[in-house]
């Protein structure tokens, strides 16, 4: 009788591969989405903070605030103070506002700063003190906000010594 040879076709390396890093990447989706729970209650606002007092300051006609600034309120006492064009300009340079990331509006917490759109998630760490004490504001310029959500896809870190850092989120 003949021998009959069977070939016993194995998974291939390629797909062990995918599934090795389609489980990692599942593992640090949870792992984020966790972390991004800790700071965010279900109802939106910011767990673990101190009410922080901050003035609001913008030029009017600014439309696009009205998605944003609710979402600021649920973290801050915030006070709105609407200023003339000059005025506002004379803030942004005065507070050592860089001209390439001003926006619509000025937020001014403590001597430092939020300029425009930044997404609320870094707020809520700028108030609590997550970025140190040589940072002197957060900002986003409006060109680079997303007009469905008000918020930007990243923000800019603006350090006391001029130093400006990119942050993608």
């Amino acid at each position: 009788m003949a021998q009959r040879r069977y070939r016993v076709k194995k998974a291939g390396y390629r797909k062990y591969v995918f599934l090795v890093a389609a489980v990692v990447i599942a593992i640090l989706s949870v792992v984020v989405a966790i972390s991004a729970l800790e700071l965010i209650s279900i109802k939106g606002g910011v767990t673990n903070y101190t009410a922080t007092k901050a003035l609001f300051y913008y030029s009017p006609p600014c439309s696009c605030c009205d998605t944003y600034l609710p979402k600021l309120k649920s973290l801050l006492d915030i006070e709105i103070k609407a200023v003339s064009p000059d005025e506002f300009l004379t803030l942004k340079r005065d507070m050592g506002i860089p001209e390439s990331l001003q926006s619509c509006h000025t937020i001014v917490i403590n001597g430092k700063y939020i300029e425009g759109h930044v997404p609320i998630l870094a707020v809520a760490v700028f108030v609590n003190g997550g970025f140190g004490e040589n940072v002197k504001g957060l900002a986003l310029p409006h060109r680079e906000t997303d007009p469905n959500t008000w918020e930007g896809p990243g923000y800019y870190v603006v350090y006391k010594n001029g130093t400006i850092w990119r942050v993608y989120s």
